[in-house]
């Protein structure tokens, strides 16, 4: 079992995240603020560098419950508010799609996909996202690329696929695009659009002609999965606050054997972010933000400092 696996499962699945709901925003037709908010507000969390920080500490793979608490948590950082259905068909896209692009990858990698989420994203966020928050996520993977070796490599693959073994969920936009048969199994990549499988990891809904899929679902399928409302209220009178942090608890064990906690602290933008890494298990940050608080940020909650 490889120990890196947790950062490459969260962080594949958090950009799978926002495709699907930067898809979802524009069918329902959800004004561009309200819309930059919500992507920036999550993707603000799910790169923050304290939360990298603890990804990437080896340790045993996350099992599935962690991990997809954790991305609930991060989903609810924003005003967008989900459902326990829309959260159950979000989870579905999100790891079926991500398993599908690891089946399908003959001659891409685990790092060539993950690459191409977070440049992906990067195209979905409102330009004052900090650039930085991208750069140093690819440099904690890269880093890890140089020292992997082929074994490493195989180790890695092998975690993934067992990893995402359980899931066999039909999914709707993987049927439309002809990438899943009917009978849940993957299509073979040969007969699979070489536009889509030559950028695997890139946001699969620009592939998908039907604009707004969300009448044909809303007798609820039973054997697709699609998110036919996924924002049940999204709130409009916040009052601002002082002070503002997010509270994510880390289920993750780690080498003291307890439950971690981080506090983040969120702004809309960072104007410049220093990490120092003291040793393995201890790190430093800092960052000066520099515009004033949102008004929706009330939402967020804090994390504690270990």
């Amino acid at each position: 079992m490889s120990h890196f696996s947790t950062p490459f499962i969260v962080v594949n699945l958090g950009c799978e995240m926002l495709y699907v709901i930067d898809q979802r925003l524009k069918a329902q037709n959800i004004g561009s603020d309200k819309s930059e908010r919500v992507l920036m507000d999550i993707a603000t969390v799910l790169l923050h560098p304290k939360l990298l920080d603890e990804l990437f500490i080896p340790q045993p793979v996350a099992t599935h419950v962690v991990t997809k608490q954790l991305l609930q948590d991060i989903s609810a950082t924003s005003i967008m508010k989900l459902d326990e259905y829309s959260m159950t068909k979000l989870w579905d896209l999100m790891t079926m799609i991500f398993k599908w692009q690891l089946s399908v990858a003959t001659k891409q990698n685990i790092f060539d996909i993950t690459r191409r989420h977070l440049k992906s994203i990067a195209r979905l966020l409102p330009h004052y996202f900090p650039k930085c928050f991208i750069e140093q996520t690819m440099r904690r993977f890269e880093n890890i690329e140089q020292r992997f070796t082929d074994a490493d490599y195989k180790c890695l693959s092998n975690t993934l696929i067992l990893w995402f073994s359980e899931y066999h969920t039909k999914i709707s936009v993987l049927l439309r695009l002809g990438l899943q048969n009917k009978d849940g199994t993957f299509s073979l990549p040969a007969t699979i659009n070489p536009n889509i499988l030559h950028n695997l990891g890139e946001n699969i809904y620009k592939y998908d002609s039907k604009k707004n899929p969300v009448e044909d679902f809303e007798r609820r399928c039973s054997d697709t999965s699609e998110i036919s409302c996924l924002l049940s209220s999204i709130e409009k009178d916040i009052l601002p606050t002082k002070h503002t942090f997010l509270k994510i608890q880390l289920p993750f064990e780690l080498g003291n054997k307890q439950n971690k906690k981080r506090t983040i602290e969120i702004d809309t933008q960072f104007e410049n972010i220093a990490t120092n890494f003291k040793n393995n298990i201890e790190y430093d940050l800092t960052f000066n933000p520099n515009l004033p608080k949102s008004p929706q940020e009330d939402l967020l909650q804090m994390l504690d400092e270990c």
